[in-house]
């Protein structure tokens, strides 16, 4: 993918998608951004794609192509990623359906490449590992010089040209990538660090930095690692570059003693954004698939009932973010 005639499309336009235009863009890949609604896709054409860095003046502008016509699927050659809820992604691939261009699957969850691999010839799952935070149709943060990790892997499993064009035009943007023969097990490791995004979200900003806030991530990690291990799911990730589930809670852990409990910049996760704004929730599904493997195969995840109930009454009551104390996700 070196050249300049690189291209890509992407599809969704939340905090992923503007976060990947923006990386590719600013590399001098030619971006196609599909957006659902017309007024954003008119507004990208117009004044472009800006991102800007959490804690200082740093900000890049990127000129971006947009569109919300369905009819972009039809001459799609360049690989599309797929931005967008995980609801979605059967319909984008059926508007793909025939193409031969790589369709990469960016969804938190386990279930979107299966989703799409009923549609489309090349189905490729990956995992994006950075907090970006969405500030409006055409602006995005993140932190613009560091290489965000990102994972991508041909479904179901195996190695493919395909994957290997994926991962060159990524690094071309600037992310650290790597590519994996069992894509399964690197999303569902990224399903289980993501049950940390709502204490994350949920929690007093002060209790951040104390005992409880991170008593919760590590039993949240730990019921994960029992009910999977109960169910033969391997949530191994396919390299070194990346934590085991049992690292993760060791670092975890070890948080209060570096000094590392609490957020540090003014990047907020989806959970945060969801609870703020009203948006559609997503990380009740983590834990709704943590609890249901849990039922199945008779092992206690008290805390991932409680966070999942915890987060269920701050969106339903309009609580939002940073309404409770550490302490009130624990069991009584």
């Amino acid at each position: 993918m070196s050249g300049p005639a690189a291209a890509a499309t992407v599809v969704g336009a939340g905090s992923v998608g503007l976060a990947l235009a923006a990386r590719l863009g600013r590399a001098g890949v030619a971006v196609l951004l599909v957006t659902r609604r017309p007024e954003a896709a008119r507004l990208l054409s117009a004044r472009g794609l800006s991102a800007e860095a959490p804690a200082s003046p740093a900000r890049i502008g990127v000129a971006v192509r947009a569109t919300a016509e369905r009819a972009w699927a039809e001459s799609a050659r360049a690989p599309v990623f797929v931005c967008t809820r995980a609801e979605a992604v059967e319909d984008v691939a059926r508007a793909f359906a025939g193409a031969e261009a790589p369709f990469v699957t960016f969804q938190n969850g386990v279930a979107s490449e299966a989703l799409a691999a009923r549609h489309v010839s090349c189905a490729i799952g990956g995992v994006w590992r950075e907090t970006v935070t969405r500030l409006a149709d055409d602006r995005v943060r993140l932190q613009l010089e560091r290489a965000p990790r990102t994972v991508v892997g041909l479904h179901p499993g195996g190695r493919s040209p395909a994957v290997e064009e994926v991962a060159a035009l990524l690094r071309r943007g600037g992310l650290d990538v790597s590519v994996s023969d069992a894509i399964s097990r690197d999303k569902w490791l990224k399903l289980c660090i993501n049950l940390m995004s709502a204490p994350n979200a949920l929690v007093r900003r002060p209790d951040h930095a104390g005992p409880a806030f991170v008593d919760v991530k590590v039993r949240l990690l730990e019921e994960a690692a029992a009910a999977l291990a109960a169910a033969g799911i391997d949530a191994s990730p396919c390299d070194a570059r990346d934590r085991t589930l049992a690292e993760e809670i060791a670092f975890q852990r070890e948080a209060l003693a570096r000094g590392a409990g609490a957020r540090a910049l003014p990047l907020y996760n989806h959970v945060w954004t969801a609870l703020r704004h009203g948006l559609p929730l997503e990380a009740d599904a983590y834990h709704e698939h943590v609890v249901a493997l849990a039922e199945r195969h008779r092992v206690p995840a008290p805390v991932n009932r409680r966070v999942l109930a915890k987060l269920r009454k701050a969106y339903e009551e309009c609580l939002g973010p940073e309404c409770f104390a550490a302490r009130e996700l624990l069991p009584e």
